[in-house]
């Protein structure tokens, strides 16, 4: 048997099982047309008796056959329900009882005069459908035999006159089984138009349904939020970071209106929505659970389509924008800082030179000598502070327990500076999870103590220098390095983090200002604030929150 073939995108049971179930349907409907003409010619006979044609040669026969027919018809409902046997059985068993059952009603009501030969034309077109084509053909070909047969029944039993009669009749049966054959021919044909149509639309439904499955993927892996909403405000569709900035956490949530979810949000799609040009503008506001967000609204058709919201974090595009600007930064930095490497090199060598081959009893050219060999360590100093910035730019952002990471920090930066590790604690560090590339981190956290060690009296015994940890009111996790020091001037509290200011004759003024670069380029924040009652320093770092890593580092 042929039939269509298994629907591409779907796996091969699927498709055919899909095929299988539309065959079964085809049956069952042709079954329930079998059953009707077979039924009402079994009435005609019981109820009504000779109703020309039906029955009219041999009323008995008619009555027999329709009868037998219709117990066949009612039989293969429940077959066909249960659908045992399988479905080329009983296709090709049905198939025959309807040309041979159809032919003997047609005999017991006259031939091919009656016009009931009009049904064996309707059974062979069925089978056509339903079976492939060499079934379709050989029961095409049994059907005009069984006309032949029975237009020569009564030549065959040696009725008198049936000879002229029978060669009077041959053209019309010529005629009705040539129609036999284009009936199958292109009832075939039809068959196999509609199941490529079939198949081409099933294709299509896959591609579709593929696509809207891929943008719909698409979408919820965006970095951006995404909402989907109409004019009054109820969510049709929203996406995993439009969930996470709104702090939606329950399934009833995500229909719920967005007055009800984010309140600054629902207010500028509707002031965007109206006609005032002036409101329209973009506002950043902060979602309910901390995140500061930039809205952007398109809108999808006329004025009464749905609506698109895009939902950027102003912390990951102000990130974004500082990297672009930090790397043409460093890039300048490093090919300068590279230009200055070489004579600075040069002007150290000729100082040393100088200071061998000097009179030894010159004390002021001794000093000039000693002048230029400082300013040049400390220009070289700045040269490789310099050439720091250019590693901002590229991370390697992963999660880190901050207290074992401390605890190795405050192990090896106190073998290297030489200050006791009884000078440093850490305070409430345990559970903080952090997204920051440890070797800036290094290099932040050092920077933060060698300051505080710089202004702070000698160790004694009492504590140099306090890690305390904690969360922000966006829920990010923080660090604050408090020390107990001389702590900084007010007045110049605002500049301490820029570049070349120093309040020390022999300092850069470039520590804080790399430390808070690094911090930013990692999507943390370095700030400053006074100690307690006055007295000392506090740095914060605070960090981007560890389940934003994945985030970070596609930055």
């Amino acid at each position: 048997m042929e039939s269509a073939l298994p629907t591409p995108g779907l796996s091969k049971a699927e498709g055919q099982a899909t095929v299988e179930a539309q065959n079964w349907k085809l049956l069952k409907y042709f079954n329930f047309y079998r059953l009707a003409i077979a039924i009402a010619a079994s009435a005609i006979a019981v109820f009504i008796g000779k109703y020309s044609p039906f029955g009219e040669v041999h009323p008995g026969l008619f009555l027999s056959s329709s009868v037998v027919y219709a117990i066949i018809s009612l039989t293969a409902v429940f077959a066909i329900h249960w659908r045992k046997p399988d479905y080329e059985s009983q296709a090709t068993l049905l198939s025959f009882s309807d040309i041979t059952l159809l032919t003997i009603v047609m005999h017991a009501s006259g031939g091919l005069a009656s016009g009931l030969g009009l049904m064996l034309v309707v059974a062979i077109a069925g089978t056509s459908l339903m079976l492939g084509k060499r079934l379709t053909i050989f029961y095409a070909s049994l059907a005009t035999i069984a006309v032949l047969l029975e237009h020569s029944w009564s030549w065959l039993t040696g009725a008198s006159g049936a000879e002229n009669e029978m060669m009077q009749g041959f053209p019309q049966v010529g005629l009705f089984g040539i129609g036999l054959y284009a009936t199958a021919f292109f009832g075939y044909l039809l068959a196999t138009r509609l199941r490529a149509t079939e198949e081409l639309a099933q294709r299509r439904g896959v591609d579709v349904a593929n696509l809207t499955q891929l943008n719909e993927l698409v979408i919820q892996r965006m970095q951006s939020g995404v909402v989907i909403c109409d004019p009054q405000g109820s969510i049709r569709l929203i996406n995993q970071s439009a969930l996470k900035y709104l702090g939606i956490h329950n399934e009833a949530d995500k229909k719920s209106s967005l007055n009800e979810i984010s309140p600054d949000l629902a207010i500028q799609l509707f002031q965007w929505l109206g006609n005032n040009a002036v409101n329209r503008g973009r506002k950043v506001f902060t979602s309910p659970v901390g995140y500061t967000l930039l809205p952007r609204f398109v809108s999808l058709g006329d004025k009464n389509a749905v609506k698109l919201i895009f939902l950027e974090d102003m912390a990951i595009l102000k990130q974004q924008a500082q990297q672009l600007k930090m790397a043409a930064l460093a890039r300048l930095t490093a090919s300068i800082a590279h230009e200055i490497r070489n004579p600075l090199g040069a002007l150290t060598n000729a100082a040393q030179l100088l200071g061998e081959t000097m009179d030894t009893d010159n004390a002021e050219e001794k000093r000039l000598v000693k002048i230029i060999e400082e300013q040049s360590k400390r220009m070289n100093v700045i040269v490789q502070n310099v050439t720091q910035l250019s590693r901002r730019d590229r991370i390697n952002p992963v999660q880190l327990e901050l207290d074992s990471w401390l605890e190795d920090f405050l192990r090896q930066y106190s073998e290297t500076v030489s200050v006791p590790r009884d000078a440093f604690v850490a305070d409430d560090i345990h559970d903080i999870k952090v997204c920051v590339d440890p070797d800036q981190l290094y290099q932040v956290i050092s920077n933060l103590c060698q300051n505080a060690l710089r202004h702070s009296p000698p160790f004694t015994g009492t504590p140099l220098i306090k890690f305390q940890g904690g969360r922000d009111g966006e829920d990010r996790p923080l660090v604050d390095v408090i020390d107990w020091g001389a702590g900084v001037n007010p007045d110049i509290a605002d500049n301490i983090f820029d570049p070349f200011f120093t309040t020390t004759p022999k300092g850069t003024g470039l520590g804080l200002y790399i430390a808070r670069e690094l911090c930013e380029g990692n999507g943390a924040s370095l700030n400053y604030y006074p100690g307690e009652g006055g007295v000392g320093s506090r740095f914060r770092v605070t960090f981007v929150r560890a389940e934003d890593c994945a985030e970070l580092g596609t930055l």
